[in-house]
């Protein structure tokens, strides 16, 4: 049975070195060979290998048991070595190994009456091969490499019995332990190094779900940001095509009127008026999509910073106090300005712009747009609340999608992008804010509530 157990192990060790090509699958490997070689040579299976080959010699057999016993001791400790390189002993090794060759050829080279008389420099190299293997062990266990307790604790029992059978062969101890104390020393070696590899095994199958999990993890943002990017694109395709290219068409065809003398200085102010306001309204669109597009470009966190919503709100009110003043609307902001979020500067901006305008355009003539600035738990709330003509239900469900099918006119029939409210809520996310919308529940109208990190 312990034949079997080490030919099995054998044939195991040598699959994984040809599958993995790790060369201390290929030293064990080696090294249960020559343990399984030795243990058909020695007195209690001696029949297994004449069974194999009869008529061998015992000055043979016995140089083919010698010489396997030689070669374990190497092997072992370039089995340990590689597992756990230390390359401070490395020096140490390196000798250790020429001593070891060395011996092996005396074995090779003489007859049996005369190698047998080796013993002692073998057991000797046996006490040299464990204590280098225990230093390595000691250190990775130190280090808590993967399987280092158990293939240790194993090493520390194979030590035991093969110290113990050399012994009885010495005549130092004269007590029967059992036949072939190294087979049974090895076997228990064995079973520890399978433990060892199915921790091994095991620790490789977490770190490769790990993996897979992080792989797709980024795969699933770079498939977001290449989804943003193809958004940026076609957005800016679309305005450049019609947002943009509908004024440059209306001041060439006015500036062809104008020359031919089909219309006078006062009908082309009129157009120009016309075209002037197409124009401002192409830039406010062309300056949110370039703000949204430093975030969509390169996949970068946006830098946050703590930041005053004033910083935000002043700007928005010095664009649009002619849009209020046109509409006749009351203005209000109530709360404390000076409040600071942990938000990306130019990115508060353009949420704030953009909602405070689009409160604006949706509200009629004579109505009221008010802000509120508050604390909520830690958190900074940031809510514009309009009297407009309020949102259809149909309308909620695709708010902040970039769809141009739910786009519609201000109350004084002012261009909708589609595009605002989509870069808002991007924005929000990547700051780790919110955007919420709802009816007001105070006469008719929206409302926009904003939440904000704190500051840091």
């Amino acid at each position: 049975m312990e034949i079997g157990c080490i030919a099995i192990f054998v044939a195991y060790n040598f699959v994984l070195y040809s599958q993995l090509r790790k060369v201390h699958y290929f030293y064990l490997g080696l090294l249960s060979f020559f343990v399984f070689l030795r243990a058909l040579l020695v007195d209690d299976g001696s029949m297994i290998f004449l069974s194999f080959f009869p008529g061998t010699s015992l000055d043979l057999m016995r140089k083919i048991e010698f010489f396997s016993s030689y070669a374990s001791v190497p092997l072992s400790v370039l089995f340990t070595y590689t597992i756990y390189p230390f390359e401070r002993i490395k020096r140490w090794v390196n000798a250790f190994m020429i001593l070891c060759l060395l011996l092996q050829v005396f074995v090779l080279l003489t007859p049996y009456k005369i190698f047998y008389h080796s013993l002692p420099v073998y057991m000797i190299l046996v006490l040299v091969s464990y204590a280098i293997m225990f230093t390595i062990f000691i250190r990775a266990i130190r280090r808590e490499e993967v399987g280092a307790m158990f293939v240790f604790t194993g090493s520390v029992l194979c030590f035991l019995f093969v110290m113990a059978e050399l012994l009885v062969i010495m005549n130092v101890i004269y007590i029967n332990l059992g036949p072939n104390l190294v087979n049974t020393g090895f076997v228990i070696f064995i079973f520890f190094q399978s433990v060892a590899l199915s921790e091994i095994f095991a620790n490789s199958m977490k770190e490769n779900i790990a993996l897979n999990e992080n792989l797709e993890k980024h795969v699933q943002l770079k498939t977001k940001a290449l989804h943003r990017s193809n958004l940026l694109r076609d957005t800016l395709i679309r305005i450049v095509s019609h947002d943009i290219r509908g004024p440059l068409s209306n001041l060439k065809s006015t500036s062809t009127l104008f020359q031919e003398g089909e219309i006078d200085i006062a009908q082309a102010k009129v157009f120009f008026n016309t075209i002037d306001k197409g124009v401002d309204h192409a830039v406010r669109m062309l300056d949110e999509l370039m703000e949204w597009g430093k975030s969509v470009s390169d996949n970068k966190q946006l830098i946050r910073e703590n930041i005053s919503l004033e910083s935000a709100i002043t700007p928005a009110m010095e664009q649009l106090t002619a849009q209020i003043e046109s509409k006749d609307q009351q203005f209000t902001v109530t709360g404390d300005q000076s409040i600071l979020c942990h938000f990306h500067a130019s990115a508060l901006k353009v949420i704030v712009r953009n909602l405070i305008s689009n409160a604006i355009k949706f509200t009629e003539q004579g109505g009221s747009v008010e802000v509120f600035i508050s604390k909520e738990k830690e958190q900074v709330i940031f809510e514009v609340r309009d009297t407009g003509i309020g949102i259809p239900d149909d309308m909620k469900a695709h708010l902040f999608e970039l769809n141009k099918d739910h786009k519609r006119p201000g109350t004084a029939n002012e261009k909708s992008s589609g595009v605002g409210l989509f870069i808002c809520q991007d924005l929000m996310e990547q700051n780790n804010g919110s955007l919420t919308v709802w009816d007001n529940p105070v006469g008719k109208g929206t409302i926009f509530k904003c939440t904000f990190p704190k500051p840091v």
